[in-house]
């Protein structure tokens, strides 16, 4: 896929130390967790995706089939070659043309070649076009499921990016809680604070350990979905190092009209190329009845009494007809099968259209409200920011209360990530609305 990622949006100083974390301290990330860790970015994800992806094998198996079901149905043109031998023998009564029954005992032998050829002209080509025509549905289903699973892969990614960057900020507030359960320890032992406030600080700390176990269970489980999907066979925990945190947007030169992305997803096409293959079909019972068959026989060989070969002997045979089914032309019940065909599938192609107008309005709903969001999650960040800093110098002044730095720590840890999520709703809302459009990955 060729495309242009353009950062669209630039993050604060301390959030962009904050990715640098999540991007560059992958011994942080994989912590507790036994497996190796493997870096991955966007670009591995996409071409792993399309290649590695066991549901688009099982479609490009498909897809084979499809093409060596063409070339059976052009094998009809080849004659059925039968080369051997035969051995005949007549013993007893038989009545020659007087009338006169004559006892006899004989023999012949045969051995050479035959070849015959029947050729259904009509049935044999409208089946062979309608082949053919499968194999460009196919190649369109192809298409259709490598982009969904391309996308689920992309997703995916963007999910793992998500959890680590959760992941990084509850590391860093576990280490400022540290330093101020240290500054309240300090503080009850010089009989400046009461012991309650540091067993309610130990027991905030213990609150925040537990929320970064949590979350490495969740980048754990996040980096299994993506491996899944990228069939990557290693049992390694993979690790976003790529910088697509940070907003992109796509190079996206589709039509905006509903027609025309009609016109262009290939789950659309797909449709409408099987409606064309029943079409195709229903011609066999149509159009195909005009068309003759044709009957072509050939043997050539030694023939005569039993290893006593007389000569060689060359037959052969050429016929034409019209086979009429009258059942076929006055009941049509076959006719009638494929016209319910097409009408099943036009009836699936209009619901294919109905979910492809859904998901162009889902994704547009979803980048423009991760628009917003991310820019409401940034002034959030540096909100939180603002006072945690005041609340830290009035903690070191006496004048506030633990609970207070801790619920300040909270929000900006929040704050983050909000502005993750954002981030990451918006590119894989971006890729959401660029495949909804009709383009491929």
């Amino acid at each position: 896929m060729e495309q242009t990622r353009t950062q669209i949006s630039k993050i604060g100083p301390t959030l962009g130390a904050f990715f640098f974390c999540c991007l560059f301290m992958p011994n942080i990330l994989v912590a507790q967790d036994s497996r190796r860790a493997m870096p991955i970015n966007l670009e591995t994800v996409l071409k792993l995706a399309g290649a590695n992806n066991l549901k688009i094998a099982e479609i490009k198996a498909k897809h084979n089939m499809a093409k060596a079901k063409a070339r059976e149905a052009k094998e009809w043109i080849y004659p059925s070659v039968n080369p051997g031998f035969l051995l005949m023998n007549t013993v007893g009564s038989v009545q020659n043309a007087e009338g006169a029954f004559l006892e006899v005992d004989k023999n012949s032998f045969w051995t050479g070649v035959s070849a015959t050829v029947n050729w259904s002209v009509g049935k044999a080509t409208y089946s062979y076009l309608s082949a053919k025509q499968n194999i460009v549905t196919t190649e369109l289903r192809l298409q259709a499921e490598k982009n969904q699973q391309i996308l689920n892969a992309i997703q995916a990614y963007f999910e793992l990016g998500a959890s680590q960057g959760e992941l990084s900020s509850l590391i860093d507030m576990s280490q400022k809680s540290d330093d101020i359960v240290r500054q309240i320890e300090v503080h009850v032992n010089s009989g400046i604070r009461y012991k309650s406030d540091l067993l309610l600080a130990k027991a905030r700390n213990n609150h925040v350990q537990l929320s970064v176990s949590d979350a490495r269970e969740n980048v754990a489980v996040n980096s299994n979905e993506l491996l899944r999907l990228l069939n990557i066979q290693d049992d390694v925990l993979l690790v976003n190092v790529d910088t697509t945190m940070l907003p992109i947007t796509l190079d996206d030169k589709s039509p905006e009209s509903i027609t025309a992305i009609f016109e262009q997803r290939p789950e659309i096409r797909a449709h409408k190329s099987t409606i064309e293959s029943w079409s195709i079909l229903r011609k066999t019972t149509t159009a195909g009845l005009f068309f003759p068959d044709f009957s072509l026989g050939l043997n050539n060989g030694l023939f005569g009494p039993y290893f006593n070969p007389l000569t060689n002997q060359l037959s052969y045979y050429v016929g034409m007809q019209w086979n009429l089914p009258l059942g076929a032309v006055f009941s049509g019940g076959k006719r009638k099968q494929y016209d319910a065909q097409i009408e099943i599938e036009t009836i699936l192609m209009n619901q294919a259209e109905s979910t492809v107008r859904k998901e162009l309005q889902d994704a547009r709903a979803k980048v423009n409200n991760a628009t917003s969001q991310m820019g409401l999650a940034q002034e959030a960040v540096s909100y939180a920011e603002a006072a945690l800093s005041q609340s830290i110098q009035r903690q070191n002044f006496g004048t506030a209360l633990p609970l207070e730095v801790f619920q300040a720590q909270e929000q900006l840890l929040q704050s983050k990530v909000d502005h993750i999520k954002a981030i990451s709703n918006y590119n894989k809302g971006q890729y959401l609305l660029y495949v909804a459009k009709g383009n491929n990955l």
